[in-house]
This record gives structure tokens, sequence and C-alpha cells, in this order.
């Protein structure tokens, strides 16, 4: 599993046309682009210009002082465009604060107008990705960690965000500075200026291999942070379990054993970082002082202007410092990349056709209820050498109930998860009024079925917004009304906030009885053409189960059912009756029948396994 997260945020450059689909989202804001590309560079001229003045203004300054000589400084083509006296320090101190006013507000309007963009390109880009998780069949879901899904919907989608709100602008600013900065010291002095190049080579060279290093443990250091955050989620989610355990010691060392090999590897970073930073500073000082001692050396031979000699050393400055600030935004705009290959070959993933919003409604179902399982084969995709049914061939009529009981593990859960269609046979078919699954509309089927799972899990909202996920358009007299049918609104009248009473995270706040009846409850909501109960009144108390189980019956008339029990209560009252063993149907029939062929299912109500 690490190797696979570690693998998806490093960018393969051979995958560049991945990144290339971020065309769908810059595409509406690309003229705005365009402008914040304008504002930039003319940004990065207004800082060249900026330090082109401070050059001049000390060359003044150095000049005035003079006992005997020169009374000013020399004039420069180069400005020669602007109406100000440049011999004058008053002048060039307004001009350099006009210039600073100027880029200061295209400085303030490129952030608002980038941040603008980006912020509206996110909001398209979260929607898309939280939108293309959840279409994804459960098959997807079984291999995947829920805290690496949500990696994707924060955590990448934050390190795009960062690449197109600060770093490509960035970027673009250094570049022009550099390039512009180099045109201009050639323009002061070709020899000062190809003594600074001449340190270009060993500075990139150095970059390069430090940036690889420190590249691989910035990965492995991210990934390390993923499983430790993983580690975090895994626990508190199972927190129940983890108490009820007393392993709070043991989570406690997993947890610190992930978050040392962090330090570990932030220390080798930070090792690497120190080393490439102390290397730099030795060699960029190195080469500053070289140039200060030959410009020097042309000024005291009349070769060099004194504030061409200014400009130079702070333009160079200005440039060594684009210099070294590249490589860290190149290694921002790689992580980016990555983040964006890795977002993107998720939502290429296979999806289910499923309704997210009006505009891809599916039609209406209305079924009688007919369930026919023919000679249906399945495994899981990731265990395909573990056989799950073997042969299965059940039939549902329409308004009939059908049990499915078996030990543990015997394939009854599948059974429903294949009706549901969350998975599809390996072969064979399962059809419903003649009609394969496969070709009904996924949402319309769904939203005519209702489920009652053994493990109920609540949303964190209230009591009122849990039993209407069954049909959101409910009425409050329709919840209640479902509510009382569930048994379920005696308990909930009980509590101060009655219907606001908010379940907390998964609903730990409610009973396994209390969760149970208000899943009830949204099933009953539902009114569903086909019902699909396992283990629906597993968690209740006899005085409770048998309520709900008139509640059920009531709720079973006239549809089909398929329900997944062990309590008598629940299976007498069954239509049909099929035993399960190691993926196959053993015996089926009634109750009274299968007891008297003393086989499977009989020794299952002997040995507790059913009653």
């Amino acid at each position: 599993m690490r190797k696979e997260i570690s693998e998806n945020r490093s960018f393969r450059w051979k995958n560049w046309k991945t990144v290339l689909r971020m065309g769908a989202y810059l595409r509406p804001h690309a003229w705005g682009y365009a402008i914040g590309v304008v504002i930039i560079s003319i940004s990065g001229v207004l800082t060249l210009m900026v330090t082109r003045l401070w050059g001049q203004l000390g060359g003044v300054g150095t000049a005035s002082s003079m006992k005997d000589g020169v009374a000013g400084a020399a004039p420069d083509a180069s400005l020669d465009f602007l109406p100000f006296d440049l011999n004058s320090l008053t002048e060039i101190g307004w001009l350099i604060l006009i210039v600073l006013g100027i880029q200061a507000a295209l400085s303030f309007t490129r952030v608002v107008l980038f941040a603008k963009m980006t912020e509206d390109m996110m909001l398209a880009m979260r929607k898309d990705a939280f939108e293309a998780i959840i279409s994804m069949p459960m098959g997807f879901f079984d291999t995947r960690r829920v805290g690496d899904l949500n990696s994707r919907v924060s955590a990448d989608v934050t390190s795009i965000q960062d690449v197109f709100t600060t770093t490509l602008s960035e970027l673009l600013r250094q570049l022009i500075i550099i390039v512009g900065g180099i045109l201009a010291l050639l323009y002061f002095s070709v020899t000062l200026t190809l003594l600074m190049l001449a340190t270009l080579p060993v500075m990139i060279i150095a970059a390069i291999l430090f940036g690889r290093f420190i590249r691989k443990l910035s990965k492995r250091t991210q990934d390390q942070v993923a499983e430790s955050n993983t580690i975090v989620q895994e626990t508190l989610t199972g927190i129940t379990s983890v108490k009820s355990f007393a392993n709070e010691a043991w989570e406690l060392m997993r947890y610190v054993g992930s978050i040392r090999d962090i330090r570990s590897l932030a220390m080798k970073g930070a090792i690497w970082r120190g080393a490439f930073g102390s290397f730099i500073i030795l060699f960029i000082f190195g080469a500053i002082t070289l140039v200060i001692f030959k410009g020097a050396e042309l000024m005291t031979t009349g070769g060099l202007a004194s504030e061409h000699f200014f400009t130079f050393l702070l333009m160079t400055g200005l440039v060594a410092g684009s210099i070294g600030g590249i490589a860290a935004q190149f290694s921002a705009l790689q992580r980016g990349l990555g983040a964006i290959e890795s977002l993107m070959e998720m939502m290429d993933e296979p999806r289910e056709v499923v309704e997210t919003n009006e505009a891809n409604a599916q039609k209406p179902v209305n079924l009688k209820g007919d369930v026919t399982f023919k000679d249906v084969y399945f495994h899981y995709p990731n265990r395909e050498d573990v056989a799950v049914l073997n042969g299965i061939t059940l039939r549902v009529a329409p308004g009939e109930r059908v049990a499915l009981v078996g030990a543990s593990g015997a394939g009854k859960s599948t059974i429903a998860s294949l009706l549901l269609r969350f998975h599809d046979p390996v072969s064979g078919d399962v059809s419903i009024d003649g009609t394969p699954l496969k070709d009904f509309p996924l949402s319309s089927l769904r939203k005519r079925m209702a489920f009652v799972p053994q493990e109920v899990i609540l949303f964190g909202g209230d009591i009122r917004t849990n039993i209407a996920y069954g049909r959101f358009d409910a009425t409050q007299a329709e919840i209640e009304a479902a509510a009382r049918k569930a048994n379920a609104f005696e308990f909930i009248q009980s509590f101060p906030e009655g219907f606001d009473t908010l379940v907390g995270e998964r609903g730990v706040q409610l009973s396994g009885g209390q969760r149970q009846r208000i899943a009830i409850a949204r099933a009953i909501l539902r009114d569903p053409d086909l019902l699909i109960l396992d283990e629906a009144t597993s968690a209740l108390d006899a005085s409770s189960e048998k309520e709900v189980q008139l509640a059920l019956d009531t709720l079973m008339k006239g549809r089909s059912s398929l329900i997944i029990a062990h309590r008598l209560s629940t299976i007498k009252s069954a239509d049909k009756i099929a035993v399960l063993s190691n993926g196959s149907i053993v015996e089926i029939g009634q109750h009274e029948e299968l007891l008297a062929q003393k086989g499977a299912y009989q020794k299952l109500v002997k040995n507790q396994e059913v009653g």
C-alpha cells in the first residue's frame, strides 16, 4: 500500500497528457490568466527597474561625495525615456516610490485575481473529485483506505491549489527577472556578467544532485505522514474496539513507531537541505566577492561607472536569489503536477452510472419484485482464489419473503450485495421481473429498494435527517409515522431535543438497538418495492424485537423481501428458507419442511446458529 501511495504522488513526465486534462478547468479562466501573466511580466520588469534606480541612487550619492572629479553621475541612455532628473537624489527617490506604488498595486491585483480564479477552479475540481469517489463501485472501496481517498479530496487538491495560486506566478516572475536581469547585466558589463555566469553550471549541477536526494526524502516523508494519519483515522473510527480491548497502548505504540519514522526521514532531509544551503551560501558569497573585486578593479581604471557598479551588484543579488528560489518553485510545481496526475488517474477509474444531480436524473422504475438468481458464481476481484458463491439458483416471487440462513461466511450477505449491484456476478444472471439487473438505471433501481444492514452506521446529523435519508422530501408527519412503525418514536421523544437530537459520529450517542430502529424507520419511509434485511433485528432486545417484527411484517406485506437472519421469529414467517453452506444452497423450503428433513437446517437450529 505504501508503494502505491508513493507511486501516485511521484509525477512521471511520460504521463504529461494526464496533466493536460487540467485544461478543462483552466479554459473558463483563460483570459483571466492571460491578464495575470501580463501583470506578472510588468511586475518583473518593474522589479528590475527599481534595482536599476537603486544603483543610480548609489552612484549619484557616491559621485556627489567626491571632492574632486565628476560632479554627478554619468548620463545613462537606458533611463533617457524617464521625465526625471536622474542626477537628483530627490527626484530618483520620488521615482522609486512611484514605481514601488505601481508594483504594490499590481501585486495586490495579481494575488486577488489568481486567488479568485484558482478558488473557482478548486470548487469545480473538489466537486468532480468527490463525485468521482461516490460514483465508484463498491469493489473500488474494497482495496482502498478511507484516509487515502480523503487525501485525494483534501491534500492533493490543496497541492494543486498552491500551484495555481502562487507557484506558477512566482516561477514566471523569477524567470522574467533571471532573463531580464542577465540581459541588463550584459548591458552594464560583459566581463562581470560572464564572470558571474561562469558560476551557474556548478550551482545547477549541485541543485540537481542535492535536489534529487531531497525530493526522494520529501516524498518518503509525505508518504509516512499519510500512513500516520491513516493510523489516527482508523484508531478514532474504531475507538470502541480500542477501548473495549484495552489496546490504547498498542495503538499508541503503532502511532509512535510511525511518527518516529517521520522524524528520522525529516532529519535526513534537513541534513541534505542544510548541506545544500551551506554549499550555496559559500559558493554564492564567494562568487559575489569575486565580482565585487573585479568590479572595483574596473572602477579604478575607469572601465565601469559607479552607478553601473552599484546596479550590477544589486541586480546580481536579485538574479542569484531568483535562481536559488526557482529550484524550490520547481519542486513545488512537480509536487502539484504529481497531485494532478494522481487525482486525474483516480477520476479515470471506471464508475457506476449513478444519479449525482438533476441533470443526469434517471428514469423512475416500478418493480413487481420477481427476483431470480440463475447459476450465479462470484468471487471478490482482489481474492480470485476464494469462491464466495458457487452456482446459486434462487427465486423470490413477487410479494414473497425469502430468508437466507447459514453459518458466517456462507455467502448470505454477498447475495444481498449482488441484488443491490454493489458487485456483479462473475458468471450467471441476476434479474428482476425478467430484466437483467445491468439493464436497469442503477440509481432508479436502488431507489426502489430499501436495505437495512447488520452494522448500522448513522450520519453525524440529527435523528430527523437520518430517518429522512430514506426519502428527503418526506414531511415531518411522515417521518414521525415511520418512527412509530419502527418502534423508535417513544425513545426519540424521550430525548430533550426529540427529532433534533444529534446522533454523534457514526451514531455513537445511540445504543445499537436504537440505531437499528432508526435504520428500519428509514427503510419504512422509503416505501420500497423490494426489501433487503441483513440481520435487521439483531441488536434488539426481546420486547423491542417483537414490536419491530410486527412493523416489519406490515412493511413486508405485498413486497418481495430478502431476509438474512438467525432468529426463528424472523425466519418462521418466511414463505421460503434457503440454507447456504460454502456458497451453495444445500436446502430450500419452509420452516417445518426443513426441520422434518433433519438436515443442515435442523443442525443450525439445534446448534443455536438459528434460534
